[in-house]
Parts: structure tokens; sequence; C-alpha cells
């Protein structure tokens, strides 16, 4: 794809702030003037384990994502074990991806984990996010463990890795790079600048919203 029509998103199904990220962007994605690329980043065992391990930091976060999750009318059951065997769900997306249903998959293996609660690395939870999306249960549990689609997950960390990636939610729209859930709006603003669309003059008013004046 050509850099002035193409965005890259990667994410992961471990961040609720990619799952912040991504659900708000399925909200806007159509009405965008280019292709989104959807590239599910595997988290390396270096990040997992025990998400308590810093007490102060898991403190602000859980009070961070409900503060994101109320103020978007979503419900928040934090998953119990945190982690999972998280090759499959990245590799089954991209399975559904290959259906045409990445955004359906995301959205409603998202919701499975972070407003369910879930374990989206199991085989159940799994065939209930397929159900959800129209898709065969049996195909997205034989692709969470697929080599084709586990080799494909491992080369996105790759590239991930070779473009900067160091964190998600993370965008690259020509060239620039935004990370976080917070920077989304940031990224629209570059969107529309470079499109020919008006927006607000932040030197006038640094706390003027990047897109819109209310």
């Amino acid at each position: 794809m050509h850099a002035s029509n193409h965005l890259t998103f990667y994410f992961s199904f471990r961040s609720p702030y990619a799952w912040l990220a991504f659900y708000r962007l399925s909200k806007i994605a159509s009405n965008l003037p280019m292709a989104i690329e959807y590239v599910p980043l595997f988290p390396p065992k270096s990040v997992t384990g025990d998400p308590m391990g810093n007490p102060n930091k898991s403190a602000y976060v859980t009070e961070d994502i409900n503060r994101f999750a109320n103020a978007y009318g979503l419900d928040l059951q934090w998953p119990k074990p945190f982690d999972t065997d998280w090759i499959r769900p990245h590799s089954s997306i991209l399975y559904a991806l290959d259906q045409g249903c990445v955004v359906e998959f995301g959205l409603a293996a998202f919701m499975a984990r972070f407003s369910e609660g879930k374990d989206i690395g199991e085989d159940d939870t799994l065939a209930g996010v397929a159900e959800q999306c129209g898709l065969q249960p049996d195909s997205i549990i034989r692709s969470a463990d697929d080599s084709f689609f586990q080799r494909r997950v491992m080369k996105g960390a790759i590239r991930g890795q070779r473009e900067g990636i160091f964190g998600v939610p993370f965008f690259i729209y020509r060239g620039s790079r935004y990370w976080g859930n917070d920077r989304l709006e940031w990224l629209l603003r570059d969107i529309f600048t470079q499109s020919g669309i008006d927006v607000p003059n932040l030197i006038d008013d640094a706390f003027a919203h990047p897109l819109k004046t209310r």
C-alpha cells in the first residue's frame, strides 16, 4: 500500500489501552480517507507475568481504564488470570482478517476479555467470539494453533521492532508515529490537516481540542 493512503495500527489483546483504541477507531474507520492495516502484536514474555508487580502502576492503570470505559459507555471486568497463551488469539484474528472480519473479531475478542473477564486464549472463548462474527468456531480454534498464522504473527512482531514499536496501541501514518489511545485525536488531526480539512489553531488556545472546538 502507498503511504499516502495507508494507516498501520499495531495492537495487542493484552493491552486495555489497545482495547479502547480499537473500539474508538472502529467508530470512524469507514470515514477515513485511507485503508487501515491491522497488525496484531504478540507480547513477549518479558512483559507478561503478574500485572500487580508494580502496585502503584497497577492502581493507576485500573483507575485510568475505569475512567475511559465509563466515558465510552463500556462495561469493564478485568480478566483473571490476566495473561494467557497469547499467540492463539493473535493468530485467530489473522484468520478473521483473511475472512474480511478483522474489526468484528477484534471488537468481540476485546469485549470478551475486558468487558466479560474471559480468557481469550481458551477454545470456548474463541468459539464464542467466532460465533459473534459469523465465523466457524472450529476454523477459529484451528487457526489459533496453525503454524501458518503463528508465523504471520511473529513476522508482524519483527516488523514492529524494525519500525520502532515499543508499546501498543501504536499507529504509523506517512512516517509519523503515535503511541497510545490518547494520541488517536492527534493522528486524526494530522490526517485531516493533510486532507485539507481545517483544524483548531492550538497556538491561540493550548487547551482546545486538537480536532474541534466546542
